[in-house]
């Protein structure tokens, strides 16, 4: 299921973009900053799955120690088409900007916070939060679910894929490069993420309960 968060949203899409480069910025598998947020075991998997889906050229990837909340707001992501994140994800429902990916320490910072997000125009054809609960967990009239999704398309991403809830550490990887096979055939975002979970359901392993891949959705800014 793909949805259109809001009228805003849809104001904003008529705005010129780029070219498309067809480039990808993956950021994850970060140290863990607290004990609320332990290491995730097959970030590194899923990263490296990813990987293989782009040319050595075309990707720039921030992982480990250099995983921070600076370094993706210094990697001028308006650069790329593809943004992928693999970490935790926490929102807020007091308040939905405090909704924040979380990554590497750096002093006192380790949440990319939805309200950073907002503040850095991106351009991508799609931003992927491989975390729990990117989704949000508040609702606004005229605006849906408002936390990491709506501010990666508030900053300008054509579509957003997140989850509603917590993810499983080892199935997610499996989705991901499904997902990211799809597209490299040039199937469409909504098209591809549906392929990559009936995959899932037709795997004929513990995979295919809902709770491996229903969390995800897509969300279009179109």
């Amino acid at each position: 299921m793909d949805y259109a968060n809001s009228l805003v949203l849809l104001s904003a899409s008529g705005a010129a973009r780029p070219k498309p480069s067809k480039k990808l910025l993956l950021i994850g598998a970060p140290v863990s900053p607290a004990a609320d947020f332990p290491d995730l075991p097959q970030a590194a998997a899923e990263m490296d799955r990813i990987e293989s889906h782009f040319p050595s050229a075309d990707r720039v990837v921030i992982e480990h120690d250099r995983a921070t909340p600076a370094a993706y707001l210094d990697s001028h992501p308006e650069q790329f088409d593809f943004i992928h994140f693999v970490a935790h994800g926490i929102a807020s429902r007091t308040d939905p900007l405090d909704s924040a990916v979380i990554l590497t320490r750096e002093g006192d910072a380790y949440k990319l916070y939805a309200r950073d997000i907002v503040r850095e125009p991106i351009h991508a054809d799609m931003v992927i939060i491989s975390a729990c609960h990117g989704a949000g967990e508040r609702t606004f009239t005229g605006e849906g679910l408002v936390g990491l999704s709506w501010a990666f398309l508030r900053a300008g991403a054509q579509h957003v894929v997140s989850a509603l809830w917590e993810v499983d550490d080892n199935s997610t990887p499996e989705l991901m490069d499904r997902l990211y096979a799809e597209i490299s055939q040039g199937t469409a975002p909504d098209s591809a993420l549906r392929d990559a979970k009936l995959a899932l359901l037709h795997s004929g392993t513990v995979y295919q309960k809902p709770f491996y891949w229903a969390p995800f959705e897509l969300y279009r800014g179109i």
